[in-house]
């Protein structure tokens, strides 16, 4: 299977996404300081579904930023991807809600069109999560899974088209190819190629990103930091210098 793609397939009504990464992840590892552990099969997991999520978008200008949140450990993983390909993320730590177990997932479509829409879901683990929001958030009849190759994360989406009620048919038949998710194979299973596009580590920040991030912050704080202040992107540690008047 090839790595850092997005394959779009189509079997009757259904269509199937393929989502691979590798590299990206290695990059946002490093960036990121996470060690080739769960961290990292977490941010494979988050990776390979926002890519997936980001590539169906109809608007040029919208964006994806997935939030996972692991209520036990109280750590977070932001994964935010493009229409164009470019992937980046950020780990963090955060304060869970009381009451709640399991993991929070939390998914913002940002569009220049339309403003940003957000959505929060629960599920006992990260592919609960993601199927809680396909279902709740989506409101359609889809499925999602993720397979370990090694260090490369393969996420597989299938979702019924309108008119459609062949999904679980078409889901058995996919099954068999998750171990070793091969181009050739799904085309001998009965699946049309539609397209394919590439993926890479892209970041979205800029000197006026940095600019808007300075200014949310409250006066007593930006009056401390003089009248040039240095804002870390935290999704790829780039450094920029921007006045703070």
């Amino acid at each position: 299977m090839k790595n850092e793609v997005i394959q779009r397939y189509i079997q009757g009504d259904t269509l199937i996404i393929v989502s691979s990464v590798r590299d990206i992840c290695e990059e946002i590892a490093e960036k990121q300081n996470l060690t080739l552990n769960g961290d990292y099969i977490s941010l494979g997991y988050a990776a390979a579904f926002t890519a997936a999520l980001s590539a169906e978008q109809k608007e040029a200008e919208t964006y994806i930023t997935a939030c996972f949140k692991w209520v036990k450990t109280k750590k977070m993983m932001a994964v935010t991807a493009f229409g164009d390909g470019r992937v980046c993320a950020y780990s963090d730590t955060f304060e869970p809600p009381s009451g709640v177990e399991g993991v929070i997932l939390e998914v913002t479509r940002h569009s220049d069109v339309g403003g940003d829409y957000h959505s929060v879901v629960l599920g006992r683990n990260i592919q609960g999560a993601v199927n809680a929001y396909i279902t709740e958030s989506m409101q359609r009849n889809a499925k999602w899974k993720v397979i370990r190759d090694g260090r490369m994360s393969v996420g597989v989406f299938a979702e019924e088209l309108p008119g459609s009620n062949d999904l679980r048919k078409v889901w058995d038949s996919v099954k068999p190819f998750c171990r070793a998710l091969d181009e050739e194979e799904l085309i001998k299973g009965g699946c049309e190629k539609l397209g394919e596009s590439e993926l890479t580590f892209g970041c979205h920040c800029s000197k006026r990103s940095a600019q808007r991030i300075l200014e949310t912050l409250p006066k007593e704080e930006r009056a401390s930091l003089g009248p040039t202040a240095e804002v870390v992107c935290k999704f790829c540690g780039r450094k920029y210098e921007v006045e703070n008047e």
